[in-house]
């Protein structure tokens, strides 16, 4: 019975270091690819990819929109610019 709750304390404690510790604020250099700050949106990327971004981030767009919208891209993409594998020597 000792072991039981010894246990179950060693696990909970384990737990609730785990959880603390993701609430700690990570450095800003450990994230470089979340901005501190959103951009206005007047001062949005002046991309495709940047404008779908923005309009999801806004909520304007679904989740299924922005995937869709990203398919056409890609498939407007190779057929505009194909991959050529070079031939062999």
């Amino acid at each position: 019975m000792v072991f039981l709750l010894a246990f179950a304390v060693l696990v909970l404690s384990v737990c609730s270091v785990a959880v603390w510790s993701r609430n700690i604020a990570e450095p800003a250099a450990a994230r470089p690819w979340r901005p501190e700050r959103l951009p206005p949106p007047g001062e949005a990327s002046a991309s495709v990819e940047g404008v779908l971004a923005a309009q999801l981030e806004a909520g304007d767009i679904t989740h299924e929109q922005y995937v869709l919208a990203m398919e056409r891209l890609a498939a407007r993409d190779e057929f505009r610019h194909p991959l050529e594998v070079p031939p062999d020597r």
